[in-house]
């Protein structure tokens, strides 16, 4: 339970951070990091639940207001909790090889489209804009989508791989601290 409860602050906390910068973000990682510890039930729990509250108290502006966004960003990140969990059953030692920094990159790229494409019609949607409208919103913010999709690519090739390693490597400490305490103190 605590390590789901660090995951959900963390991607509070890391949305925070970087709030101001457009569009780079290590949330999305987090979610994808937490499906690979936790698999994907409690990864996609994790997004949605991390997402909602980043967004719900997000320093630049509450998704609270836009409720149809609100629901975009938390369907977006619990998918990609789940996409995450892919990689639960996978050695760290092969994720950190190139072949699976690729396929982290690959999800993450994949994530963040599908998040990208929910979160980018649901405003125009929300409201009453016609095809032509949403096309010319989808257009209009394209630098941004594309900068947001290839940090992340980058941050799911260099950094998640890492992340995966650190947060199955301490997650029997953060699950059970008596016994491991317990142990230490019998080991002479």
């Amino acid at each position: 339970m605590a390590l789901t409860a660090m995951f959900v602050a963390l991607m509070v906390a890391s949305g925070w951070a970087l709030a101001l910068v457009p569009n780079v973000e290590l949330v999305t990682a987090l979610a994808c990091v937490a499906g690979a510890t936790l698999g994907p039930r409690l990864g996609a729990l994790i997004g949605a639940s991390g997402m909602f509250i980043f967004s719900a108290t997000n320093p630049v502006g509450s998704g609270l207001a836009f409720p149809l966004l609100l629901i975009a960003q938390v369907i977006g990140m619990a998918l990609m909790g789940l996409l995450g969990g892919l990689f639960v059953r996978w050695p760290v030692k092969r994720l950190e090889r190139a072949g699976g920094r690729l396929l982290l990159a690959l999800a993450g790229l994949t994530g963040t489209v599908i998040y990208d494409g929910l979160t980018s019609i649901s405003f125009p949607l929300l409201s009453g804009a016609g095809t032509a409208e949403i096309i010319s919103v989808l257009v209009a913010g394209l630098a941004f989508t594309l900068l947001h999709q290839v940090s992340n690519v980058l941050i799911f090739y260099l950094v998640v791989p890492r992340l995966i390693g650190i947060s199955r490597g301490r997650q029997d400490l953060l699950d059970e601290p008596a016994a491991s305490a317990t142990q230490a103190e019998s080991t002479p």
